[in-house]
């Protein structure tokens, strides 16, 4: 954090400075802003299930299983805020901003059905566009360079999904308790258990950055969030035939998400 708030005030600090004459912080700015994102998160499924659940040759059905899909790529968007200027150098303020990203990413990793037989959890996720809704405060180092923290509420599009699949070729199924899964080209399905999650997700945000006023008008600034969606859970599926009297075995897929981004947004200051 100290490191992200020295190379702001050096980016800012190299602008041009506001024109001869005093820099009024207070009123409305609207404007547009682009950079860099890292998404990262755990998707973590469990056996969800009595068959699920019960142990076949000392293992669960399926184990527990997890998978991170990390990502990171370019984002833009645009902003609105509210500044007051208070007590000479400080400054508090209200902003909104609405981000498209493209943070796609896949992970897969090994795991077994019974104990024995080799399988492959495979896991998406995609976060395609996110705002936040945040207060700053910060106090001005010089008469048009603004120094400060920012935090508040945080959302975005969120969409998963999740499967167990057996090697190429190869096929399995078990039913009791009720439930049961049948998987392979002997039972019609390629995976074992599927399932998939599109969410508007909701959680915090926080970060540090700077504001250089090189006019009156227009300020250009540089900061750092780390912006956390929550988590959530969703079913994985087992793979039954049509007209199977059992209800379909399931895991539970449960998922976090957050992103890291640094940006720089140019503001018209009304």
């Amino acid at each position: 954090m100290k490191k992200a708030l020295v190379a702001t005030s050096m980016v800012l600090g190299g602008c041009a400075s506001a024109a001869a004459g005093e820099v009024s912080w207070t009123g409305f700015h609207a404007g547009i802003n682009g950079g860099y994102g890292w998404a990262r998160g755990a998707v973590t499924a469990l056996p969800g299930d009595t068959l699920t659940q019960s142990l076949s040759f000392g293992q669960p059905v399926v184990p527990a299983l997890s998978a991170s899909p990390n990502a990171d790529g370019g984002l833009g968007g645009g902003q609105v805020g509210y500044d007051w200027q208070f007590a000479g150098r400080g400054v508090v303020g209200l902003e909104a901003d609405i981000a498209a990203a493209s943070l796609k990413s896949g992970a897969s990793m090994p795991t077994v059905l019974f104990g024995m037989q080799p399988a492959t959890f495979d896991v998406s996720r995609n976060v395609d566009w996110f705002g936040t809704v945040r207060g700053r405060i910060g106090f001005l180092a010089t008469q048009d360079l603004l120094i400060f923290a920012t935090g508040g509420f945080a959302y975005g599009r969120v969409s998963e999904s999740a499967s167990v699949s057996l090697p190429l070729g190869a096929s399995n199924s078990i039913g009791n308790f009720g439930y049961a899964f049948a998987c392979g080209p002997t039972y019609g399905a390629t995976s074992c258990f599927a399932g998939s999650s599109s969410r508007i997700a909701t959680g915090w945000t926080a970060g540090i950055g700077g504001e250089k006023r090189f006019t009156q008008n227009l300020s250009l600034k540089v900061e750092y969030l780390h912006i956390d969606l929550g988590s959530s859970s969703y079913p994985v599926a087992g793979s039954l035939n049509a007209g199977t009297p059992f209800t379909p075995s399931f895991l539970n897929a449960r998922s976090t998400a957050t992103i890291d981004l640094l940006r720089a947004g140019l503001n018209y200051n009304f």
